[in-house]
């Protein structure tokens, strides 16, 4: 089932909405309205949220569990002469390949997950993100 998330403005909490039809997204914390969906098929036209025109596409990757990955590699290369880099680089890059996507809204930050990513999204772009900054 499609989900958004995002911390929630008012509450400061991360809240996680399943998300259908013709809906209001209402933060389950506080029931403060963060927007209404449509349709499902042109979400990714304008955020429901911010009605921001700009997404780009992440993988749904716990950047702590690779740097931990990484970490143990750095830990062990006096004790395996290096060889502990590559190996445990490889089992970071087959975790990051099996996981799946997800698109975010530049200026709230909203996580689309499980939805149909249209083929023009592309990966964050920082001269994009700057832009955005001032809004989180």
């Amino acid at each position: 089932m499609p989900t958004i998330s995002r911390f929630c403005p008012q509450c400061k909490k991360y809240a996680r909405l399943n998300v259908l039809d013709d809906k209001a997204l209402i933060c389950p914390h506080c029931q403060n309205q963060w927007g209404k969906i449509t349709k499902l098929e042109t979400i990714f036209e304008r955020c429901p949220i911010c009605t921001c025109r700009q997404f780009y596409t992440d993988k749904d990757f716990n950047q702590v569990l690779g740097f931990l990955v990484m970490a143990v590699g750095v830990v062990l290369v006096p004790l395996t002469y290096g060889l502990s880099l590559a190996v445990f680089a490889l089992i970071d890059w087959l975790i990051y390949r099996k996981v799946a996507k997800l698109v975010a809204c530049y200026r709230c930050g909203g996580e689309f997950r499980g939805f149909n990513i249209p083929s023009q999204l592309k990966g964050f772009m920082h001269h994009i993100g700057l832009k955005y900054d001032k809004y989180r």
